[in-house]
């Protein structure tokens, strides 16, 4: 029987984060406290971070709806 390791989570720090969605940081902060963009978490007392699948797949949920929507 073969032991697989578990995928590597990736995270995003805030300053990449505004790289990689072209959004500020505080329309991302304001996205979080609207519940429309996904929560970050806590790696340590000072460190803030976003799950990158988690937000990944915000991407591609609102790449889906734009063009559903035909936008």
């Amino acid at each position: 029987m073969a032991i697989t390791q578990p995928a590597q989570q990736q995270f995003y720090r805030l300053p990449h984060l505004t790289k990689r969605i072209g959004a500020s940081g505080s329309s991302i902060w304001a996205w979080v406290k609207n519940g429309t963009f996904p929560a970050p978490i806590k790696l340590s007392p000072n460190c803030t971070a976003w799950i990158a699948a988690e937000v990944d797949q915000w991407a591609a949920d609102r790449i889906a709806n734009s063009r559903k929507a035909g936008i």
